[in-house]
């Protein structure tokens, strides 16, 4: 029985980390592709270091739609989380059983010293 609670903490702990884990990654590839090929800042010779977006020479065009919860990036999203359930329950059955083996080394012990006379 404490073996299946250690499970589930340690396969809550993974699956937590993994899909914090996706979504910054999720989140920063949006974010490049909402952004695209623009200057993150722009250096010419002869001038100080500007760290600002380049001033644009025509007006902006209007931005693309947001992508739609179709959308490749956000389904291979999904993919990758719904793969992180059951390795994240893997990841905790083994990581239980790593902790639990020392605890099992003790009660042997004990009980083989309990077994012995005198």
């Amino acid at each position: 029985m404490s073996r299946l609670r250690l499970t589930c903490l340690y396969g809550g702990v993974f699956m937590m980390a993994g899909t914090v884990l996706l979504a910054v990654v999720h989140l920063l590839a949006v974010q490049a592709v909402d952004r695209g090929n623009d200057p993150v800042f722009e250096v010419q010779a002869g001038t100080p270091v500007v760290l600002a977006p380049a001033a644009p020479a025509a007006p902006p065009a209007p931005a693309a739609p947001r992508q739609q919860p179709g959308d490749p990036l956000m389904s291979s999203a999904l993919l990758g989380l719904a793969a992180l359930g059951p390795l994240s329950v893997i990841a905790g059955y083994v990581t239980a059983g790593y902790a639990l083996s020392s605890v099992r080394r003790i009660t042997c012990t004990a009980q083989q010293a309990l077994r012995q006379p005198g």
